[in-house]
């Protein structure tokens, strides 16, 4: 009777010992631990049960020489650094694969349809009207509108617009109606151009007025205009847009010219926020 007193007490030590060390937060890496990390395959599931009162399985060889506290509290860091391993793993998992892609921003995307002027449909440039004022007393018209083959074999590499042999003044105008643009935002115009004048004064033959409704965006003439283009070359504005303008949001390209034979040719025009 005395005996076994005695073991029932010494095993309510041993379940009051093992209940106060298994919440240990702290995981020191000792030998008993480092023991059981150096052969985890095996103590993983050793650990799961042992850590339930009362221990009543032999200690596997690699920590028989340790008190059982010591490998019970050794188990119990074992099994919460693998669940939390775990759970930090599935969680980033998920994450990653749920996080949908940043959009780009429909501020910034191409505001210029056909801008390289290659997309043609019954011989004309998609998207692009060609008007000219016939100022010609002969009522022939005083531009002409022709077009170019570029390296590739492309009909509409380049537009073309040329005056008359005459010089008469006129204007004639390229033009579409591009979708809304963000107000407030900083939009970028690039384009490739040349001019070119015959017979006339390279100041004051000649004009060229790119435009964005009732926004001016560029401006080629006298009395204090852009340079010229004479050779081919890419050029560059950045604006604000401000809001809705009168008009809509027709992007114009006009050229004037009293010089016989000027031309005007444009390409890769492209209008995108920044």
């Amino acid at each position: 009777m005395r005996l076994s007193t005695i073991g029932c007490l010494l095993a309510f030590a041993t379940r009051a010992t093992l209940s106060a060390v298994a919440p240990r937060a702290v995981c020191n890496a000792d030998n008993v631990l480092r023991a059981l990390r150096a052969n985890s395959a095996q103590a993983s599931p050793f650990c799961s049960t042992y850590t339930l009162p009362p221990p009543n399985q032999p200690l596997p060889t690699y920590v028989s020489q340790y008190p059982a506290s010591r490998v019970s509290s050794a188990c119990t860091c074992l099994i919460t650094q693998s669940t939390t391993s775990t759970s930090i793993s599935s969680t980033t998992s998920s994450t990653s694969s749920t996080t949908p892609p940043t959009p780009v921003s429909t501020c910034k995307t191409e505001r210029i349809t056909n801008g390289n002027f290659e997309q043609k449909l019954n011989n004309q440039p998609v998207a692009w009207q060609f008007a000219g004022e016939v100022h010609d007393p002969s009522g022939n018209g005083a531009y002409t509108l022709s077009t170019f083959n570029d390296e590739n074999g492309n009909t509409y590499g380049s537009f073309f617009i040329q005056n008359s042999a005459t010089g008469a003044t006129g204007t004639t105008t390229i033009k579409q109606s591009t979708p809304a643009l963000c107000g407030g935002t900083t939009y970028k115009l690039t384009y490739s151009s040349q001019i070119s004048i015959t017979n006339g004064s390279p100041g004051r033959a000649c004009s060229v007025r790119i435009s964005l409704a009732d926004q001016q965006l560029v401006y080629i003439g006298p009395p204090n205009g852009d340079p010229p283009p004479f050779t081919y070359q890419v050029r560059e504005t950045t604006f604000v847009y401000t809001g809705t303008r009168a008009g809509g949001n027709v992007f114009t390209v006009e050229f004037s010219c009293n010089a016989p034979q000027g031309f005007y040719k444009i390409d890769d025009i492209s209008l995108v926020g920044v």
